[in-house]
Formats: structure tokens, sequence, C-alpha cells
């Protein structure tokens, strides 16, 4: 929205966050009269899946289409996926600490911490081509 980006519900699907579930929900937008130019999955498997439908029609990811995930699991990098890499570490770090502080009755300095992920750019995405 700040982006002055319309979202539309019939371009919102759902799936099971897996690869297959990527591939369905690819399937349904891919199959609409005017196709996406891009395509955000809820995590990096239902991106791999939807790579596989976009390549199967024919299109050229990061050409035609973008695709980007969230995780960075292993496999992105093979499949050039840009990604949103979460803190792993500094998560477990944190989630350990609260743990501690409740199991010892001790207050939870900061219960609404804001860990931000890095963007990691790869093939799969460019601007959308005009004209």
């Amino acid at each position: 929205e700040e982006a002055g980006i319309p979202c539309v519900d019939e371009w919102i699907v759902y799936g099971d966050l897996s690869r297959k579930g990527g591939e369905r929900a690819a399937s349904q937008l891919l199959n609409k009269s005017v196709l996406p130019t891009a395509i955000i999955a809820a995590n990096d498997l239902m991106a791999i899946g939807t790579i596989t439908v976009a390549k199967e029609r024919g299109l050229v990811i990061g050409r035609d289409i973008s695709v980007a995930g969230f995780d960075d699991i292993a496999n992105s990098e093979l499949f050039s996926l840009t990604t949103l890499q979460q803190p792993i570490y500094q998560i477990g770090r944190q989630l350990t600490e609260m743990l501690f502080r409740l199991v010892n009755q001790l207050p939870i300095e900061n219960p609404k911490l804001l860990l931000k992920p890095k963007l990691i750019i790869r093939e799969s995405t460019q601007p959308p081509i005009s004209g």
C-alpha cells in the first residue's frame, strides 16, 4: 500500500507451505488471463514450487516473472532464488534467554523484540519489463 500497489484478494492464493503447495498455488495464479509480473511465496519451498510450474509453462524466471521466497533454505541458492534470510541464530538466542527468564521467574526486558531479516537478491527477481 505504501508503494501505491493495490492489494487484490484474487492475487492472494493459499498453500500448505510445501513445494507441492507452491506448485498448486502458482498454477492458480498462472492460469489467470493476466499473468503476474512477480510471485512472493510464504517460504522458499513454495517459491521453488512456483519456479517449477513457471518453467514448465515456458516462462524465464527473472525475466518473464520474478519469484521470491522467505527463509533462505539451502536449496534457495541452487534455484538462484531471491529470499529473506531470517536471523536464526539471534532468534534462538533471544528465545532461549526469554525462556530462561520465564522459568526463573525473572522479568523479560523486551518481550516484543523485532529482529530484521536480510534480503538476499539472486537471479529470480528483476524489475518488471515495461511496455
